[in-house]
């Protein structure tokens, strides 16, 4: 009789261990396995919907359509001949124009950049009516030889507000400083004037980019400011839109426009006078980064 019921009993604790080894094999069996959005802090993140880059190299071209008013004053009581630059002196109203800028992204929300272009133009038209340009007058049937040049050099700071999964919004400032040489010569009569200003404009802007999806993104970038100090008077408008195409992670394509206006009005006693030059067109760019 005691063989029986310790028999019962070892078959009994037998299946207590099985009926346990099945609960806890099911257990574990019906633990969900992890997934991307409910990954521990210590488990890789995945990976982002757009490939974010700490240095970019920006090559672009842009098909400008350039309006120019010039007046340089003989003394600020005596002004001088406003001069559409396209129209009187026969200077290009439409000129193919190589851009470049650099960005560096420290952190997920800083970027400093450095952009320029340079604009160079040169003409001879005989003038149709007398033009006063600083201390010298060209006559009317003069044929003049003239050269305007604009350089621009541009250095931003900017700060990512609002920093999504696709979608990216940054404030801006930064520091444009613009060079203007303006030469006329009237090789007959050996009259030549030239004409050198350099002024430095602060500027404050915001730029965005939406992305579709990994490959088509939308970005525009707006900077503006006018200002006045000492005796001159400036204000430079800088804004583009465009549509992108990313071919990899490092090599982007885009298609947009762009706008450039600054305007310096002098009243600088050695050397006063106004620029005004208006450039827009379509853009065609190339970015490459790391």
């Amino acid at each position: 009789m005691p063989e029986v019921i310790s028999e019962r009993h070892v078959a009994r604790q037998s299946l207590f261990a099985c009926l346990a080894l099945s609960l806890f094999s099911g257990a574990h069996a019906a633990d969900p396995k992890p997934t991307n959005d409910k990954l521990p802090d210590w488990a890789p993140q995945p990976k982002p919907h757009v490939v974010e880059d700490r240095f970019r190299v920006e090559v672009m071209t842009l098909s400008a359509n350039l309006d120019t008013d010039i007046r340089v004053d003989p003394t600020l009581a005596t002004p001088g001949t406003l001069v559409d630059a396209e129209e009187d002196l026969g200077l290009d109203d439409n000129k193919l124009l190589p851009l470049a800028e650099i960005t560096l992204l420290p952190g997920d929300r800083h970027l400093i950049r450095l952009s320029g272009f340079s604009l160079r133009r040169s003409a001879r038209q005989a003038i149709d009516e007398s033009i006063v340009f600083d201390d010298q007058i060209y006559l009317p049937g003069e044929v003049v030889d003239s050269t305007l040049n604009l350089t621009s050099v541009g250095l931003t700071y900017g700060y990512s507000i609002v920093k999504l999964r696709n979608f990216d919004l940054a404030l801006t400032f930064g520091i444009q400083i613009v060079e203007v040489d303006a030469n006329a010569v009237v090789r007959r009569r050996v009259v030549r004037e030239s004409e050198t200003a350099v002024t430095p404009l602060p500027l404050a802007g915001i730029e965005g980019r939406y992305d579709f999806n990994d490959r088509w993104s939308f970005e525009a970038r707006v900077q503006y400011l006018s200002v006045e100090f000492d005796e001159i008077d400036g204000s430079v408008l800088d804004a583009r839109a465009a549509l992108t195409w990313r071919m990899n992670p490092y090599l982007v394509f885009g298609l947009g426009y762009r706008t450039f206006d600054v305007e310096v009005d002098s009243r600088d006693v050695d050397d006063p006078g106004l620029f005004d030059l208006k450039m827009a067109g379509p853009l065609l760019f190339m970015r490459a980064s790391l």
